[in-house]
């Protein structure tokens, strides 16, 4: 769907008092993501909807950031721990209902769960602290648990036009030859965690499933190591060999 669309569609569930609890939206760009998780948020705490900023008292405090209803969990790349998702229950079941009847706290992204922590997530979406809202963000949906999917209302969100690519160093060292292959650990081990995950999944979509099937096992196994394990060189050295390897 296209985000205006998404947005109305939201808007008339909002007005006729059936707004879905949990919501899994998908897209491969997080930059999207994290920006129309944040225009659907606004809208439901807007006083009158609006599918704009009205400038309403309700837009005012979300846009500045003082909204204590307004909880964000995770960063796109790295896991997501069970110790955070029941800091957030937490933190829900104490907070009162501070501009209108609406909590609402967005996950990013849910791929990144843990089992433990998916789990917990599970008692959550199932029994709902009320008027409490989930967005849940994904990057890619065949990685979410089915569990969850199944607890969510899901919305794959269309690119937009006029989103402009970055520049992605792992698509660049692809084209390289084997010696400078091997010598670009240090550039990959310069880079911030978050960072080097978001390249990776985006040369993965883009580039190594059409381009480079053979290295598409490995780029996932080291995508999971970033995100799950603490030996981060040593799968960046594994990774690079393997590449160096093969190409």
């Amino acid at each position: 769907m296209r985000k205006r669309e998404t947005l109305e569609k939201f808007k008339e569930q909002l007005q006729n008092n059936k707004m879905f609890s949990s919501i899994l939206i998908s897209n491969d760009n997080q930059e999207l993501l994290n920006d129309f998780s944040n225009e659907i948020s606004r809208m439901i705490f807007c006083e009158n909807y609006s599918l704009e900023n009205d400038d309403c008292y309700n837009c005012k405090i979300f846009i500045n950031k003082t909204l204590l209803n307004f909880v964000t969990l995770g960063d796109g790349n790295l896991a997501i721990n069970k110790i955070d998702v029941l800091d957030l229950m937490q933190k829900f079941s104490l907070t009162t209902n501070e501009v209108n009847k609406f909590k609402i706290y967005v996950l990013a992204n849910a791929e990144n769960l843990k089992n433990e922590s998916a789990n917990a997530l599970l008692k959550f979406l199932e029994e709902p602290p009320a008027n409490t809202i989930a967005i849940l963000l994904t990057k890619n949906k065949s990685q979410v648990l089915s569990t969850i999917k199944s607890r969510c209302k899901l919305i794959v969100l269309e690119n937009e036009n006029t989103l402009s690519e970055k520049q992605n160093l792992i698509k660049e060292i692809l084209e390289r030859d084997k010696n400078s292959i091997l010598l670009a650990n240090a550039e990959l081990k310069k880079l911030d965690k978050s960072e080097l995950i978001a390249m990776l999944e985006e040369a993965y979509s883009k580039t190594i499933v059409k381009k480079y099937l053979n290295i598409a096992e490995a780029t996932l196994k080291l995508i999971y190591d970033l995100k799950f394990t603490f030996q981060t060189n040593l799968a960046i050295d594994v990774f690079l060999i393997h590449l160096s390897e093969v190409i």
